[in-house]
């Protein structure tokens, strides 16, 4: 069984919390600045992605080309997806806590990706409740 922890997320300040996941004390927000420092174009991307948290946190709103409701029918939990032209960062929306990434990937891997996101949303939410 996994174990979680929230971190917050220092570059992204605003009137609403961004926190990272960590699943058994490993980043997916780290693994991934990390899987995608040898690259200019995903670095700078990333970056972008940073600078949108940034206008949702100020509580600013964004097109859905940038940042959109991907929360399927008859879920409680609100979905976000923030998009960059290849980039992709998966968050949901906790009462009392504010936003909680939980996944990133790649343009071309949105629906396994989100997938797995679901799957992490999914196993936090649980983990909670207990």
């Amino acid at each position: 069984m996994s174990t979680f922890a929230l971190k917050i997320i220092e570059a992204v300040k605003g009137k609403q919390l961004f926190c990272e996941l960590l699943i058994n004390g490993c980043s997916q927000y780290e693994q991934f600045t990390n899987e995608v420092a040898h690259n200019p174009q995903y670095k700078s991307e990333l970056l972008t992605i940073l600078s949108y948290m940034n206008f949702v946190a100020n509580l600013k709103s964004l097109p859905d080309k940038k940042f959109k409701d991907i929360t399927p029918t008859k879920e409680t939990t609100k979905e976000y997806e923030f998009k960059s032209a290849h980039l992709r960062a998966y968050v949901f929306h906790c009462e009392n806590i504010g936003k909680i990434v939980a996944y990133f990937g790649y343009k071309n891997c949105q629906k396994e990706d989100i997938v797995k996101f679901r799957s992490i949303k999914r196993r936090y939410l649980k983990s909670i409740i207990k």
